[in-house]
């Protein structure tokens, strides 16, 4: 490299400055490069067991105690709309019926819901078999 073409006009004593800043800069680095053990090179890394805590369950549904808990009353089309459909039980009673499995000849009790076609039933431990 040639100097006088990266220097050009500079001031010889601004040179000895910008020196003297880089001869402090590097002498902080070299200070602060100390040579890395196995110990910091695993410190840098993360790993799984840095996960949060589990959260504690208080059994206690702080949405009760809210005042958004009973907005929804207030709101007029709202209640009209739910009004139409009342509210139904989650489990609906059903009257089983009796299927044969197609693969192993078993016989079960199944809710007809889940039987789309008798003669096509196959049972869950046939269904979570190969073939």
């Amino acid at each position: 490299m040639d100097l006088n073409k990266l220097v050009g006009d500079t001031n010889p004593e601004d040179l000895k400055k910008i020196i003297a800043i880089l001869q402090a800069v590097v002498s902080l680095k070299d200070s602060d490069n100390e040579p890395e053990t196995n110990d910091t090179k695993k410190s840098n890394i993360k790993t799984k067991s840095r996960q949060r805590p589990p959260i504690e369950r208080t059994g206690h549904n702080q949405f009760l105690d809210m005042p958004e808990q009973n907005m929804h009353k207030e709101d007029t089309a709202f209640q009209k709309k739910v009004s139409k459909h009342p509210p139904v039980p989650r489990s609906r009673p059903f009257t089983p019926i009796s299927v044969r499995c197609r693969i192993c000849g078993e016989v079960e009790e199944v809710n007809p819901t889940l039987v789309e076609s008798p003669d096509r039933y196959k049972c869950n431990s046939c269904s979570g078999s190969a073939g």
